[in-house]
């Protein structure tokens, strides 16, 4: 097989550097205003969106993390009120506190923010829709 040319690689190097470069920025925003990690932010937003509440499975397989990092992020954000563990018959459930949410609601403004700041206002709205399709087509299988 042919190596890569030099445009393919441009190309890749512009994925790869897209897609951690803005998150990282997004990231560090939110953490300097509210105090949340990236994970952090993933777990409750995930619990918020899911009515309040996850099978621990589920949400490890949603954030794509391992069991092991996940049953130390949720260790960390249990000692921090942020969410707590219920044990059911059939598993694990992880539900977000008041505080969790509470957080949440403080961090939902600062995300906003940031993606706009580092994302959407830097593309006119073709871009986006190119961006969207670009996407949507790299994702499909």
């Amino acid at each position: 097989m042919e190596p890569l040319s030099s445009d393919e690689l441009a190309v890749w190097h512009a994925c790869k550097a897209l897609g951690t470069l803005v998150a990282r920025r997004v990231i560090a925003d939110i953490t300097a205003g509210t105090g949340l990690s990236g994970a952090d932010y993933g777990v409750v937003y995930r619990l918020d969106d899911h009515g309040g509440s996850m099978r621990q499975q589920d949400l490890t397989v949603s954030m794509q993390l391992t069991k092991g990092a996940m049953s130390h992020q949720l260790t960390r954000m249990t000692a921090r009120g942020l969410v707590r563990r219920e044990k059911t018959p059939a598993g694990t459930d992880v539900v977000l506190t008041e505080q969790g949410r509470g957080m949440l609601e403080r961090a939902r403004p600062v995300h906003a923010a940031a993606v706009r700041e580092h994302l959407s206002d830097r593309l006119s709205p073709q871009q986006r829709t190119t961006l969207l399709e670009i996407a949507a087509l790299l994702t499909a299988d």
